[in-house]
């Protein structure tokens, strides 16, 4: 990495920028999962509350669905953050590559930044 790279990577918008991303991925990562657990288990007591088979019914496959897209939630951003982790890792293996001394125009690039900022 040369003095271009740090500078760019380290500029006020390109942390922002990634700052802003990890903080969204993270709320879909926890947040979505924890509310549709809740809100799951809440259907579920009311529909045992009423004593009802056909809302039991209904409430346990509404709560299966939502453990679905809770799981699905929880697993985006990990992909997400997968295939940055790469695309910056494959950018900047090349750029190394082809780099002697010169500025590179993966110098400051969005995927290298997130690389080197999470590894």
């Amino acid at each position: 990495m040369n003095l271009f790279q740090i500078l760019a990577c380290r500029s006020t918008s390109m942390n922002t920028i990634i700052g802003g991303i990890e903080f969204v991925l993270n709320m879909i990562r926890w947040a979505i999962p924890v509310v549709l657990i809740i809100l799951g288990s809440i259907d579920m007591f009311k529909a045992m509350a009423s004593n009802d088979d056909k809302k039991a019914g209904e409430a346990k496959s509404r709560f299966i669905r939502r453990l679905i897209y809770a799981l699905v939630a929880f697993l985006i951003p990990f992909l997400v953050t997968l295939a940055f982790d790469m695309a910056g890792q494959i950018i900047k293996d090349n750029g190394d590559q082809n780099k002697i001394g010169e500025v590179n125009s993966q110098d400051g690039n969005f995927f290298t930044c997130w690389y080197e900022r999470n590894n």
